[in-house]
């Protein structure tokens, strides 16, 4: 009977809803739907989005469910922008639900995640649901949150369930136990997360929307502060905004945001293309050095992970920057579904207690 007891797994990005069912074993039923733009643009906060996504998944996981005969005994979601806390699996209450809903810590779409778990909790009749280890997962050393001005904090704001599984795996691999390793962990995606992982906890990390770090597909990274200053005293905030989360990186210079296809750019000759790529492996390659470095250059690996570590070429390219500086692993995709189930079922099987937000 138990295989046939599932969590259903709910993962809203910018512009797609994964979602699916998992046993204790791995997946059911996974599926992706994607989000054009113009679907989303007439929504203001990303949360308004929920009843839009709520009619496109349910209907598809209701006829999942009852064909194969599932019971539902769980409902996780990701965990968006709320206030910092540490990392774990969480019970939903309604503090979290309003957090998340306001967007008042961030305008962000995995915010959607517990508000559909929610949706998905009352349609099945059960208590409670759950996420882990939200987007704003906090562990950080006080040190690392100092920026320069005492008037603006660095944030720990990244990829934490990706990296932590990511960690785990790795972990297993060399036969020892999450905490007592220290990673230098890169989630390297839609947005870019460098961080310092120290005995199963984020200790410092670029904050992967808005804050430091390399420039990734369509978001900025560090910048030059003058000419961020001159952009501010010309443009509005929103416009601001707009640009340096999703309309910078490879996109504002060569027009794509697929790096298979700067790749084919490059190798059809286009020296701006080439000159770019080269600067994106360089950045991304310098903030895994100083990761290194705030591990006291101490590390049991170098892990590369998410949507462009699916680039052979591209690792190859990263590999020769750090490579020597420690044990080099590449684990490509990403493993949020799973992460988010094998927390759900820890609580639901008495192997962890979830925490109270």
């Amino acid at each position: 009977m138990k295989e046939h007891e599932v969590v259903i797994v709910l993962n809203p990005g910018s512009t797609s809803t994964k979602f699916g069912l998992y046993n204790r074993q791995g997946p059911v039923f996974v599926k992706t739907v994607r989000h054009t733009a113009e679907d989303l643009n007439r929504f203001g906060l990303v949360t308004e989005q929920l009843n839009f996504r709520y009619k496109m998944v349910f209907p598809v996981l209701k006829k999942e469910i009852k064909a194969r005969d599932l019971v539902v005994v769980g409902v996780v979601g990701r965990g968006g922008i709320v206030r910092p806390v540490e990392g774990g699996t969480y019970l939903v209450n309604e503090a979290f639900l309003e957090d998340a809903r306001s967007c008042r810590y961030g305008n962000h779409a995995s915010n959607l995640g517990t508000l559909l778990a929610d949706r998905f909790r009352r349609e099945y009749g059960l208590q409670t649901c759950y996420t882990v280890d939200p987007v704003s997962v906090d562990n950080m050393w006080d040190k690392a949150r100092v920026s320069g001005h005492p008037d603006i904090v660095r944030v720990c704001r990244g990829h934490p369930l990706n990296v932590k599984r990511t960690a785990r795996i790795i972990a297993e691999e060399i036969g020892k136990k999450p905490e007592e390793c220290r990673f230098v962990v890169a989630h390297l995606g839609g947005g870019f997360s460098v961080t310092a992982v120290e005995n199963g906890m984020i200790r410092d990390v670029n904050d992967a929307l808005l804050g430091m770090g390399p420039f990734s597909p369509n978001r900025a990274g560090a910048l030059p502060l003058r000419g961020v200053m001159k952009m501010c005293y010309t443009m509005t905030e929103e416009e601001v905004t707009r640009i340096l989360s999703r309309e910078s990186g490879l996109l504002a210079y060569l027009g794509t945001d697929d790096l298979r296809e700067v790749l084919k750019m490059l190798d059809d000759g286009d020296k701006k293309a080439g000159l770019v790529y080269e600067a994106f492996v360089y950045q991304i390659a310098k903030e895994i050095g100083a990761t290194f470095a705030a591990l006291h250059s101490e590390a049991d690996g170098i892990i590369v992970t998410g949507g462009i570590v699916c680039s052979e070429r591209f690792v190859h390219d990263l590999k020769a920057y750090v490579g020597r500086l420690a044990p080099f692993f590449s684990v490509p995709g990403e493993y949020e579904m799973e992460a988010l189930a094998e927390g759900a079922f820890r609580v639901i099987d008495g192997e962890e207690v979830a925490k109270d937000y």
